[in-house]
């Protein structure tokens, strides 16, 4: 399976939040260099920052959930994967 990275963020619980939001909508996704971020206290995007990554397949749709994650209306809910 190819990993494709879906977003970088600063914090390791920013993008864990995601992580679970993209989970609970049947969208296995993976977070990478959170232990750098934890380890050395790195709160930026110039070391890699905490990386998102979902299967090449799931691309679109973890996209479509992160803005719907940020963007979506109050109580809009979002169809099921």
């Amino acid at each position: 399976m190819e990993l494709v990275l879906v977003k970088t963020f600063n914090t390791e619980i920013e993008a864990e939040l995601i992580k679970a939001y993209m989970e609970s909508k049947g969208l296995m996704a993976y977070v990478f260099g959170n232990v750098l971020s934890a380890t050395y206290n790195v709160f930026d995007t110039k070391s890699g920052g905490v990386q998102l990554k979902v299967a090449a397949e799931n691309f679109d749709r973890a996209v479509e959930l992160i803005d719907h994650y940020f963007n979506g209306e109050p109580g809009q809910e979002i169809d099921e994967f």
